[in-house]
């Protein structure tokens, strides 16, 4: 059986990923194209609007996912809300804060205004979130989640989810862990309100 992460689930990560007791990695897609550099120690720019709805790399081995990434999901704590949105607007200096706006007809979300570390930290060009707790629902176990963000240069964001989890299945230690990747690509102007990056 493969191990996959959805990064907005996180009980279905650790049945998923402890049930199998296996590990998935997956490379960056080369099809994707290259991603930005970001100069010294500075965080990437996120800023831009992208599409909430992303596409998915599932590394080899791993199992196939029906549904799309939400970008939404990995900033906001209401996930079936967040996956309402349309789209996504990230402003402001990455170096200090950032607001996220989950936009669209059906969201109804109040933005989330992140700050340096704080909320999140830089890292050879990437902007790291991360986040970890104790579950007892389906498998009882600790799971980490790690998400880094980065910009390609066509302008998509992308998204290297990477999960471990330590759990019990009948008294039974089992690992997991799992890594893939992302894309939400920027919403094209003119089909909606230009950002001022």
């Amino acid at each position: 059986m493969g191990c996959s992460v959805n990064a907005a689930w996180y009980p279905v990560i650790v049945a998923a990923v402890l049930s199998s007791g296996c590990s998935s990695y997956g490379a960056y897609p080369v099809e994707w194209g290259g991603l930005s550099a970001s100069p010294g120690n500075s965080c990437p720019s996120l800023a831009g609007e992208f599409q909430n709805a992303g596409e998915r790399a599932v590394p080899e081995g791993g199992s196939p996912q029906y549904s799309p990434p939400y970008l939404s999901s990995y900033f906001l704590a209401d996930i079936a809300a967040a996956a309402q949105a349309t789209r996504v607007r990230i402003t402001g200096d990455a170096n200090a804060e950032l607001m996220v706006e989950a936009l669209g007809e059906g969201a109804s979300l109040e933005p989330r205004i992140l700050q340096r570390q704080e909320d999140y930290r830089c890292e050879d060009g990437w902007l790291l979130l991360e986040s970890s707790r104790w579950v007892a629902e389906q498998v009882s176990g600790f799971e980490s989640m790690t998400y880094r963000f980065r910009r390609a240069n066509d302008g998509a964001l992308v998204v290297q989810v990477s999960a471990s989890a330590l759990g019990v299945i009948l008294v039974v230690p089992i690992v997991g862990s799992s890594t893939e990747w992302h894309r939400f690509p920027p919403v094209e102007s003119g089909s909606v309100r230009s950002v001022r990056q």
